[in-house]
């Protein structure tokens, strides 16, 4: 008998310790009631929390009381009743909300008992209101286009303005071409004449040469001795 009963302490004291460590992990949670609410029902609601990322558990009312007391929750803890259940928040607060309170409208025993976020105690009507904000990603996506739109309609007017400034640049071009003279076509560049080649120089052969030139020097010795007809003899010069 103590066996067992340390035995049930100890699954206990696991539990709660679970379910501390899911919800130090998500601090953005709402707490249910799904009594009447059938497997499949609540088998449906998870898979349509997952599109948030989030997530729903079912957990022993004396486990949950225990948790909520050891993280200060009192306030939440006061709440419990029945059979509860706890939808973790996910990514997108808005989108959880959102499918908790659809499923709630289409399943009449599942109810919304509150909701704790940011670290404040939400009532079921302020949940419905969240429900009905635009998703996570809707309120990105304005937000985006808000800043966008004076972005653009600024590059807009910094555009007709360089626009305006080339069209009167090119009325100030074609002013000035029409005011300025026509001018005279200029000359055809003057033709050189082609330059005469030189003829080659003669080649001399200097071996011809070389007779001619011991004639030339033979010549005044043969000059220089008179002949045997201009010797007159002593007799007739006297």
């Amino acid at each position: 008998m103590a066996t067992k009963e340390k035995f049930a302490r100890r699954t206990k004291e696991h539990m709660v310790g679970e379910v501390k460590t899911r919800l130090e992990s998500n601090p953005n949670f709402v707490l249910t009631n799904y009594m009447g609410s059938s497997v499949s029902d609540l088998e449906l609601l998870r898979r349509n929390l997952t599109k948030a990322a989030g997530s729903y558990f079912v957990v022993k009312n004396s486990v949950l009381r225990v948790a909520f007391e050891e993280l200060k929750l009192k306030e939440v803890s006061d709440m419990i009743d029945a059979g509860m259940g706890v939808s973790l928040c996910g990514d997108d607060m808005v989108l959880t909300c959102k499918e908790l309170v659809d499923f709630a409208k289409t399943h009449n025993k599942f109810k919304i008992k509150v909701a704790y976020i940011d670290g404040k105690v939400v009532a079921t009507e302020k949940i419905t209101a969240i429900a009905s904000l635009p998703s996570r990603d809707i309120l990105l996506a304005r937000v985006v286009g808000g800043i966008k739109s004076p972005i653009a309609g600024f590059v807009n007017v910094l555009a007709g303005v360089i626009r305006k400034f080339v069209y009167c640049v090119d009325a100030i071009k074609v002013e000035k071409a029409k005011a300025a003279p026509a001018k005279a076509p200029a000359a055809p560049a003057a033709v050189e004449p082609a330059k005469e080649t030189a003829a080659p120089a003669a080649v001399v052969d200097t071996k011809a040469a070389e007779p001619i030139k011991e004639e030339a020097q033979g010549a005044p010795d043969a000059a220089a001795k008179p002949g045997p007809s201009e010797i007159k003899p002593e007799a007739d010069q006297k």
